[in-house]
């Protein structure tokens, strides 16, 4: 009993002492605080403009019992600032406090019990802006106190919703006091008070925020209680929150909104009576805003005369903007906007009965419409959609912006159902795609974040799709696939998966287009619901039933999705057995390309995809561009916390060159998360075959008899499907699909019809002229988070941005002959007047502060953009005669066609005294001081003096915010300051070009991304024109091409000379002197080179070689070199010429020092390297290895250019042959001597190839300015070409039109060879002074393919030589960042040489050699794969010898052989099958399979030689049979049974070409694709162009898959099971070919699933005719359909359509003898 009582005691202490420190008010007793909060937003550093806002009050508490209390109060102020602080004051708001006051003093009554805050209580009056003020001070009282712990974390409740707070409880027993310390995490939050506009397509990314925040939010409070008998009492307590935000890395500075409160107790006094007014219960102690409308945080506006002020800003905008755009139209803009968002919804009404009268009114409110994002938009638009019967296409283009604009909720898309069914919506179908693709968008805005969408809402999309499947319609499928896909909810996938192949039946009656939008449209649904879109898209890739195109789409929807390790493995390790080289290429080179981004949103999919690369053949990287591929380009720059990412996505078919799809993306990473900013996606069906035709006639419309029967022996013979030509195009913007187009044959026929159709109408206004005056205005982009502070006041981040674009363009159009048509136009001489003045103006605000319909204050960004080109030209065009001019007038006037201007302000507004606006750049204005100008001073005064100001100000409350650290912090920091001008004079043409360019930033304070932000950046970009004299009245720009140019030549002593200035044999023996002397001179210098050579290897024979080389080398490295000595004297080290100088004393002494110096150098160099040398001596020795091969070129086997030359290329070809690996130490000093100055590029034989006499020329460039006084200045370009020859040669030369300047630019091209190009630029007088040359040649490095391009100068200008001195200095430094490897050896000067070698598809060799030094790189990564395999030899042979061979090379890739030789035939897609021919049978060696079979080719065992072989070509052409038999004494020829000459044309079929070659023949029948048919009775060698996928026998489908497919389309399981299948079965037994294929039975009874059955084989089998028995049989596995015993089988072929049961072994017939014959 006694232990009882002590534990009742016990805890009844225990709870007395728990309730000493609950904080609680005496009923009785009014507690009267000193209240004050303050917010503060700019830059943390001291001296900077910031903008603030106070709030300061008497607050008064007092107990009404039940644990309610009352607050209130009393005599609250408002103030403002904006400078410095804390060296500006606040400014009172008087006329808002006033105004403010009857509201702030209304009584608010809470319950609080524990510490903690309950529901509040207040007027129903009392807005909910002022209520958080309350929440605000209430929010200072929220106090969590456990029992039994001092350290403790929860999620706790507050003003700023639910989030993680950490306490620290501290009890002062000495002075009875209980210290709490709070900090909350404002980002950790369970449940936050947050809202967010504009970023819904916006994916966060939770890898970057662990780098780095954009946005962060803490609380730190700290409050002191004093414990009594029956509670705490506060005594004081003090708030500190700070909200900061950067767009780059938070480490490197931010910009931060402060909040602060105190709450100081002053007095508690005795409560009087009063009488409590009744009140309402206004929720909890959360923040609450009532406004469904945001106000725009860049101007105030009052209610009063809304309407009014819209028409004023309507007029200002109309009378602003005719000609030009206004600068503060995009300003002006958002005026509007806000005002509309504002307006009550009888506004509208009456707003448009004012305007729609008025042109330029109507038009602007028409622009603004669609940026209020509110109903009342929407509802206008219905309204003015309804009002007519047509919908005009102002409405239709407000009516679009407006549904992708608007703020979403479930009225908003009630009224856009409303909209989708009006008459006028579903009479347009391009108003009606897009207003369905809109509704998707919608749908995905509002739940975006809600978990379930409801059906109802998703009805109308889901009727679409799942009626136009009824019908079927095929736009419509995809229109609402589409629209699907744009929502982006789970809730559709069901209906999705019914069109997917491999799920739903209806997807085999689809075409592959829809199929695959299909797969496309989960892509969205993978943000909600991605494992269910995972497990779809895996098992669409792995289905191999699926076509191709399908499974690579489902692989690019899987990745998109980030799927895990696990996954990633399991697609690689289906590419260890796949099939279809198409996804093998395309999956590999995905997954290639996704383990190399840096993007850290996927850094786990990278390792992934890292990891699966191990499990992958490297054989998949030899894939060459034929197949798909997946090209993907990103960066990720940390300290900007911003990346970007590109990726294209190559869709083929069967090895086409020309891509079926091609899918392109750009996707941007910054402030935290990343969104899809475009995305284009391009499809053309049968584009390559629309191409062919155009090259060759088309005989697949006739109809061959011979073909159809050869045909219908077949069993289960298959077409190949027939491409239909379809285009089609869709955009999609932020991830969601804007506008999708589709072109089909019958639009191809309409656009024809209509190009062909009259346009008399169009010329005639044409003529009359046509005036536009185009303009758009746009809000781009509105993006805001607003959240609360601890003062109560909203603190809002926006990023806001607006443009306007106005442009007049008057157009007037004549001709010389009346223009019917539209392709009268190309023969005609047409004049084009136009004058257009295009103007633009954009302008962007960032804000951050607080921002409420009465009050702003924080930090605003203003990045205002400004452009205006005026243009006037006059165009004269004639396209008969190739001549097109341009006529314009000079600048009359200084035009800025650009300016950019970018300011940081501190502003501070209230809607009481608008006129009181404050906008305080955030830089203050102080005068420029450098720090070059300051003086020193000793530390023992400023110390001093510094300690005394320190104690004068030294107080507990501004210690950390008012007392400066040091005397640098005293100083005020200047701004950092810098400008530039630059202008460029065009004299001749009286225009000059200027750019300035202004800065003032903050980087004196911090030196990072965002302080260089701060401040003030202008970039202005003007017009000006240049006083001349006489006057220009016009500038001309003139081009004729053709036959006619020469009659456009001005300079007629051009014209005489022509490109060939070598014209008397005195001019060529002058020329032969000069080019004599280097050669005499490079004797000598090679000599004496070579003799230091040979005295260099003598010393390198000691043990000591490698000090003294390494200092003889660095001797040479600095022979040409200047040295200064300690005199003062520069002395000139110059190789051959310092023996000539070394007569006198002062060079000889200057040579001592200097070889003191040197060997001073050689002995500091040798030490220190030497260690690091012995350990890389291995490594460099390897790599050396790359140096030391010799590249050869390549020869061409089609022609040279002269005799003389050929012969020398033949002989160096042979040297360089015979010693591919040679040692270039061997030769090293005599060849560098002399490549120095004898290899030039242009040595006497390659002279002629550039500067020999082209002809005439043909084109003329004129660009001239005609003067007053009737003189032209300005600049003539002629062009020379020579393209029709073996030697392709261009000649261009630019002089000056002014008679007595010789000043000129010739530039030189020629190609002697297919694998050369020569090029040569000279300039100065006469194209004398100055040459640069340039080779291009391409050949082998090793066994690799390599590209060598030689650059050689003879004298280039002085800054020319200066600039690239200076960059020299700084190429050692930079190939060693860039892992370089480098090596000083003497290279002949005046030359560049770059070597790159193919090494793999995906590395490369580099060697750059240099006058000094030689640098190269091995295995250099390539970002694409480049496969030289994948290119015929036939074409990397023929090379191309002009620019329109180029097209017929693409082609020529396209071009594939099939070759039988003896046993081995290897197929189109160089598949080698070897099979020996058993019997006479013919077999069908390839044909054409598209749907018009234009021939066949097969084949059979001669009957002269059984190694030998017939062929039988059967053409669809007039019924022709071809057939080609050896004989003894070569081959005969047969046509329809006929024998004919080899060496004759066949008459019956036009387009064959037959020749004899040898003892074969060659058949050539392009117009079919027959490219080249080569037959001798050993082999056969065809050659089929332009037939990729269009062909099937066993050469293959010629589309690179390597599968070997059946007449049925199915793969054959080895060569035998192919051979017989495309056997020509005989019909009798009186035939060559004994066998056939037909269905047969097992031939027993046998026991399938419990029963007696009988089988029958679901594939033929080769057996012998009737009558005959077989001589040569084989075993083969052939599947069998079971069935009852009893059933009785007339016709074993319905078994094809059978599945198989069984599989068993049997015998198949190869060759069979007949012993008699039955009559057919």
């Amino acid at each position: 009993m006694k232990a009882l009582i002590f534990l009742l005691a016990l805890a009844c202490a225990g709870s007395d002492h728990v309730k000493r420190y609950n904080p609680i008010f005496s009923q009785n007793q009014l507690h009267i605080y000193k209240y004050d909060g303050v917010i503060l937003t700019g830059l943390p550093e001291k001296g900077l403009n910031r903008a603030g806002i106070r709030i300061t009050s008497r607050v008064r508490i007092r107990g009404l019992g039940s644990n309610q209390y009352l607050l209130q109060l009393e005599n609250p102020q408002l103030q403002e600032l904006n400078g410095i602080w804390p060296k500006d004051p606040f400014s009172s708001l008087r006329k808002l406090t006033e105004r403010w006051t009857p509201l702030l003093t209304r009584p608010v009554k809470f319950e609080y019990t524990d510490g903690r805050v309950g529901n509040i209580f207040t007027s129903e009056n009392v807005p909910e802006d002022v209520l958080n003020i309350h929440r605000g001070i209430l929010n200072i009282l929220q106090i969590t106190i456990k029992k039994s712990q001092n350290f403790y974390d929860l999620q706790e409740a507050g003003i700023e919703g639910i989030c993680h707070a950490r306490y620290i409880v501290q009890e002062d027993k000495r002075k009875e006091r209980l210290i709490i310390t709070k900090a909350k995490d404002l980002t950790n939050c369970q449940e936050r008070v947050l809202k967010q506009t504009g970023i819904v397509y916006t994916q966060l990314c939770p890898s970057c925020q662990q780098r780095g925040r954009n946005i962060r939010a803490s609380a730190a409070s700290t409050i002191v209680l004093k414990p009594t008998a029956l509670g705490a009492i506060i005594q004081e307590a003090r708030v500190r929150e700070v909200h900061q935000f950067t767009p780059f890395h938070e480490l490197d500075g931010t910009i931060r909104l402060e909040a602060r409160q105190s709450l100081i107790l002053e007095k508690i006094t005795t409560a009087q009576m009063e009488q409590i007014p009744d009140m309402q219960n206004r929720r909890s102690l959360q923040y609450r805003s009532e406004r469904n409308v945001l106000q725009q945080p860049f101007r105030l506006l009052k209610d009063q005369n809304v309407i009014t002020q819209i028409k004023d800003t309507l007029n200002h905008m109309a009378q602003h903007n005719a000609q030009d755009v206004h600068a503060d139209a995009p300003a002006r803009l958002m005026q509007l906007v806000q005002l509309l968002r504002v307006a009550p919804h009888r506004a509208f009404s009456e707003i448009w009965s004012w305007a729609k009268t008025q042109p330029e009114p109507r038009r602007w409110l028409l622009e603004a419409i669609p940026a209020i994002g509110t109903i009342e938009s929407l509802k206008f638009i219905k309204s003015r959609i309804q009002e007519s019967e047509t919908l005009r296409s102002e409405i239709l283009q407000a009516l679009i912006l407006a549904l992708h604009q608007v703020k979403t909720d479930r009225d908003v898309l009630t009224t856009a159902r409303e909209i989708m069914e009006l008459d006028q919506v579903k009479r347009c179908q391009l108003t009606r795609k897009l207003t369905i693709l809109a509704y998707g968008s919608m749908i995905f805005r509002n739940y975006a974040e809600k978990p379930v969408c409801p059906e109802e809402i998703l009805k109308p999309i889901h009727s679409l799709l799942s009626d136009a499947g009824n019908r079927p319609n095929d736009e419509d499928i995809v229109l609402g696939l589409k629209a699907i896909g744009n929502a982006g909810q789970p809730a559709s996938i069901k209906n999705i998966v019914k069109l997917l192949p491999g799920f739903g039946t209806a997807a085999a009656n689809l075409p592959l287009k829809v199929r695959v939008d299909a797969i496309m449209a989960l892509r969205n649904i993978a943000r909600k619901d991605p494992r269910t879109v995972q497990r779809i898209a895996v098992q669409t890739f792995l289905n191999r039933k699926n076509h191709p195109e399908e499974r690579m789409v489902a692989c690019a929807v899987l990745f998109a999705t980030k799927p895990p390790l696990t996954l990633v493995s399991m697609v690689a390790n289906s590419l260890l057995t796949e099939t279809s080289l198409q996804v093998a290429s395309f999956t590999h080179s995905h997954i290639r390309a996704l383990s190399r981004s840096s993007l850290p949103s996927i850094n786990s999919l990278a390792a992934a995809c890292n990891l699966a690369l191990n499990i992958l053949s490297p054989k998949l990287e030899q894939l060459g561009h034929r197949f798909s591929k997946v090209y993907r380009v990103d960066t990720f720059m940390y300290r900007m916390m911003a990346g970007a990412s590109a990726k294209l996505l190559l869709f083929k078919n069967s090895g086409s060159i020309i891509p079926t799809a091609l899918l392109a993306k750009v996707r941007g990473h910054a402030l935290g998360g990343s969104s899809d900013l475009i995305e284009v996606g391009l499809r053309a069906e049968g584009l390559q075959e629309i191409l062919m035709k155009e090259r060759a006639p088309d005989l697949r419309k006739t109809e061959s008899k011979s073909i159809r029967r050869i045909l219908s022996k077949f069993i289960n013979w298959k077409e190949l499907p027939e491409e239909t030509p379809l285009a089609s195009a869709y955009l999609k913007i932020f991830g969601q699909e804007l506008a999708f187009a589709q072109l089909r044959k019958e639009d191809l026929d309409a656009i024809r019809q209509r190009m062909s159709s009259p346009i008399d109408s169009y010329m005639k206004k044409l003529n009359e002229g046509v005036t536009f005056h185009p303009s758009k205005a746009l809000v781009a982009a509105e993006m805001r988070q607003v959240v609360p502070t601890v003062v109560g006041l909203p603190m809002e981040l926006s990023i806001i941005s607006s443009a306007v674009a106005v442009s007049n363009i008057r157009v007037d159009l004549r001709s010389d002959s009346p223009i019917g048509k539209l392709p009268r136009l190309l023969t005609s001489r047409i004049q084009l007047n136009a004058r257009l003045n295009p103007s633009v103006s954009i302008h962007t605000r960032v804000f951050m502060g607080i921002n409420m319909p009465q009050i702003q204050s924080g930090v605003e960004l203003r990045a205002n953009v400004r452009s205006i080109i005026p243009v006037g030209i006059t165009a004269k065009i004639n396209l008969k005669e190739g001549n097109f001019r341009i006529d314009t007038s000079p600048a009359d006037k200084e035009n800025r066609i650009l300016s950019m201007i970018s300011q940081v302000y501190a502003v501070s507004r209230n809607v009481e005294n608008l006129s009181a606006e404050k906008i305080t750049p955030i830089l203050p204005s102080t005068p420029e001081s450098r720090i070059s100008r300051q003086r020193f001073r000793s530390s023992s005064r400023s110390s001093r003096a510094a300690s005394a100001r320190i104690a004068t100000h030294l107080s507990p409350e501004t210690l950390s915010d008012q007392v400066p650290c040091s005397e640098d912090e005293q100083r005020p920091r200047v701004p950092n300051r810098s400008s530039y001008r630059s202008c460029a004079e065009a004299t001749k043409f009286g225009v000059k070009a200027c750019v300035d360019v202004r800065m003032e930033n903050a980087l004196s304070f911090k030196h990072s991304p965002l302080y260089r932000l701060m401040g003030e950046h202008t970039l202005n970009v003007s017009i000006a024109p240049v006083t001349s004299d006489p006057e220009i009245e016009k500038i001309v720009l003139e081009i004729q091409a053709g036959s006619r140019a020469s009659s456009k030549l001005m300079r007629l002593a051009d014209k005489e000379l022509g490109p060939d200035r070598i014209r008397s044999s005195a001019e060529r023996l002058r020329l032969m002197r000069q080019s004599s002397l280097p050669r005499m001179r490079n004797r000598t210098l090679s000599s004496s080179s070579s003799s230091s050579s040979m005295q260099q290897s003598g010393r390198l024979t000691s043990r000591s070689s490698s000090r003294t080389s390494s200092s003889s080398e660095y001797s040479q490295r600095r022979r040409d070199s200047k040295i200064v000595l300690p005199s003062g004297r520069t002395v000139s080290r110059r190789r051959g010429s310092m023996r000539r100088r070394s007569s006198s004393s002062s060079s000889s002494s200057s040579l001592r020092s200097i070889r003191r110096s040197q060997q001073q150098i050689t002995r500091r160099t040798s030490g220190t390297l030497r260690s690091g040398r012995i350990l890389s001596s291995r490594r460099e020795s390897i790599s050396h290895q790359l140096l030391e091969l010799a590249f050869r070129p390549l020869q061409d086997s089609r022609y040279t250019v002269r005799k003389q030359s050929a012969r020398i290329l033949s002989a160096s070809t042979h040297r360089s042959g015979s010693s591919r690996i040679t040692r270039i130490g061997r030769r090293s000093g005599s060849r560098a001597s002399r490549a120095s100055h004898g290899s030039s590029i242009l040595r006497s034989s390659e002279q002629r190839y550039l500067i020999s006499r082209v002809g005439p020329p043909s084109l003329v460039v004129l660009l001239r300015s005609r003067r007053t006084d009737g003189t032209q200045r300005g600049y003539q370009v002629t062009g020379y070409v020579k393209m029709e020859t073996r030697l392709p040669r261009v000649h261009l030369r630019l002089v000056e039109l002014d008679e007595k300047s010789n000043w000129r630019i010739c530039a030189d091209a020629a190609m002697p060879s297919s694998h050369k190009v020569l090029t040569q630029v000279r300039w100065g007088e006469n194209c004398e002074k100055y040459k640069v040359s340039v080779r291009v040649s391409n050949g082998q490095l090793a066994t690799h393919p390599a590209v060598k391009v030689k650059m050689q100068w003879s004298r280039i200008p002085e800054s020319l030589k200066y600039n690239a001195k200076m960059v020299g200095d700084y190429i050692p430094g930079l190939g060693y960042a860039l892992g370089l490897s480098q090596t000083y050896r003497r290279n002949p000067s005046r030359q560049i040489t770059a070597l790159v070698a193919l090494t793999s598809p995906r590395t490369i060799d580099t060697i750059i050699k240099l006058p000094k030094m030689t640098a190269y790189y091995q295995g250099l990564q390539l970002p694409a794969s480049l496969p030289m395999q994948a290119i015929s030899v036939r074409v990397q042979q023929k090379g191309f010898s002009t620019i329109a061979d180029i097209p017929d090379m693409v082609l020529a890739t396209n071009q594939r052989q099939c070759t039988v030789e003896k046993d081995i035939i290897q197929s189109f897609d160089e598949t080698k099958l070897k099979h020996t021919l058993a019997n006479r049978c013919y077999y069908v060696l390839t044909q054409d399979c598209s749907p018009s079979t234009r021939f066949i080719l097969m084949m059979r065992r001669a009957e002269i030689d059984q190694s030998k072989k017939e062929i039988k070509l059967v053409l669809a052409s007039n019924n022709t049979i071809i057939e080609a038999i050896p004989t003894q004494s070569g081959t005969k020829l047969l046509v329809n049974g006929v024998e004919r000459d080899p060496s004759q044309q066949i008459p019956e079929v036009s387009g064959i070409n037959v020749q004899q070659k040898d003892a074969g023949i060659i058949l050539e029948v392009r117009s079919i694709g027959i490219e080249r048919l080569f037959f001798d009775g050993n082999r056969v060698e065809i050659e089929l162009d332009q037939m990729i996928s269009k062909t099937c026998g066993i050469c293959g489908q010629n589309n690179a898959e390597k599968k070997m497919m059946k007449p049925n389309q199915e793969e054959a399981r080895d060569v035998e099971d192919l051979f017989e299948s495309w056997t020509y079965p005989g019909q009798t037994c009186a035939d060559d070919c004994k066998v056939r294929r037909e269905f047969v039975p097992l031939g027993k009874v046998i026991e399938f699933e419990g029963l007696e059955s009988r089988c029958y084989s679901v594939e033929p089998v080769q057996r012998c005719l009737e009558g005959c028995a077989p001589i040569e049989t084989r075993s083969q596995i052939v599947n069998f359909h079971c069935v009852s015993s009893n059933f009785t089988v007339n016709d074993y072929t319905v078994f094809s359509r059978k599945s198989p049961d069984v599989r068993h072994s049997v015998d198949s017939h190869s060759d069979c003898m007949c012993s008699r014959c039955a009559e057919a």
